[in-house]
């Protein structure tokens, strides 16, 4: 059974900061493209050409390069293209390794997210109405329906393949490496943990928001964050994580900038005819 649309999230399209970098009429081909990838008879991938997918859509050559370029499209025009690896967590806990996509040679390209979701639909479904088997195991999961993967999600490529734009929602939250901006599902709460990082997409944007350089999170700032809230029995998703980080950066860095300097003499109160 095909499924006859995917689930689209606002928040996730908006946030996505490779997404943001593109112009508009590439954004808008991006709707179009991961059209073809959901009705590809391997789902999310598309073994053409640029040429042939911009005569595909009727859109402009320059958007889709526009995408490649910004590292929303992932993949090669010409010669080897690196696989897509995929490692499940339980427990916090990596599982081995999954190759989702071989090491092939161009033209391929693909929405690195929308093949993990449809692995893990595969593979964790079962349990949905659309993937209700005969008893005999699991069975292969229909194309689309975004976000219904169940259970953790992908950690990453051997690149950093997050961030591609696709709409689909990640199935997992907690995620030990920043490389894993949007292989983790930015809604689900967790509590702290010992290998917890900032990804670099929600960091990024609240960054932004709070007007602060990436200098201000260093490693021991993250490493004392983790530590203050490690024991405490306090659940969020990894924005709000990367908010509360930002947010007391941005504390200590105004305490710090309130505070006097070392070895700055006392005020002569008597001279400025301050009574006490």
């Amino acid at each position: 059974m095909k499924r006859p649309s995917f689930q689209f999230y606002p928040a996730d399209w908006r946030n996505n900061a490779k997404l943001r970098r593109c112009s508009w009429e590439a954004r808008g081909v991006w709707l179009e493209v991961m059209g073809l990838m959901h009705d590809s008879d391997h789902y999310g991938v598309l073994h053409w050409s640029l040429k042939e997918i911009a005569q595909a859509l009727g859109a402009p050559l320059k958007a889709l390069k526009e995408l490649v370029d910004k590292g929303v499209l992932y993949g090669a025009e010409k010669g080897p293209c690196e696989p897509l690896i995929y490692i499940p967590m339980s427990g916090r806990k990596p599982g081995p390794a999954v190759e989702l996509l071989a090491a092939a040679d161009g033209p391929i390209w693909f929405s690195p997210r929308m093949v993990r979701d449809e692995y893990v639909r595969t593979h964790r479904g079962t349990s949905s109405r659309f993937g209700a088997g005969n008893g005999d195991g699991p069975d292969p999961s229909p194309k689309g329906g975004f976000g219904e993967g169940q259970g953790e999600a992908p950690k990453h490529a051997p690149r950093h393949r997050q961030g591609d734009g696709s709409t689909s929602s990640p199935s997992s939250s907690s995620s030990p490496s920043v490389a894993n901006a949007t292989s983790v599902d930015a809604r689900q709460r967790f509590e702290m943990h010992e290998d917890w990082q900032p990804d670099e997409m929600s960091l990024k944007t609240q960054l932004k928001m709070a007007g602060m350089s990436a200098t201000a999170i260093t490693d021991a700032a993250v490493s004392e964050f983790v530590a203050y809230w490690i024991n405490r029995n306090t659940a969020d998703n990894q924005g709000g994580w990367c908010h509360r980080l930002v947010k007391r950066a941005k504390e200590q860095a105004a305490r710090s900038a309130g505070a006097a300097p070392q070895g700055e003499p006392a005020a002569d109160w008597a001279a400025e005819e301050v009574i006490l």
